[in-house]
């Protein structure tokens, strides 16, 4: 098997080489159907062993879901993976149903620092 190709991205100074294919997870939580944690996680690590380590995540998908569900390969993996994660979006307390769909409900936009320091400390 040959490796994954990989591009630079950043600014000059703080740049990263990721691989060119990554992998985005947001149906892992929401959006397409029922989701299946075992089966998610097996292809979270399955993506890490063949090299595809450039995850896509928000706090969108599943209302937090998702990237809690990332956050159990990440436990032990963490070091093999880079992750971009989107936020902004902010929700109800409400607590999400994981059958794929969630009953938080989006009350507005958010970009204040204060926000996003929270988002990020998560």
């Amino acid at each position: 098997m040959s490796a994954i190709p990989t591009i630079e991205i950043g600014v000059p100074g703080d740049k990263v080489r990721v691989p060119r294919i990554g992998l985005g997870t947001m149906g892992m939580s929401s959006f397409y159907g029922t989701i299946d944690d075992s089966e998610s996680l097996k292809v979270l690590n399955y993506a890490i062993d063949m090299g595809c380590t450039f995850w896509d995540t928000a706090d969108v998908y599943g209302a937090g879901h998702n990237e809690r569900l990332l956050g159990q390969v990440l436990k032990t993996r963490r070091n093999d993976v880079f992750v971009c994660t989107k936020f902004g979006v902010m929700f109800t307390e409400a607590e999400p149903d994981f059958k794929g769909t969630f009953d938080k409900l989006a009350t507005g936009i958010s970009g204040k620092p204060d926000y996003v320091r929270r988002q990020v400390d998560v």
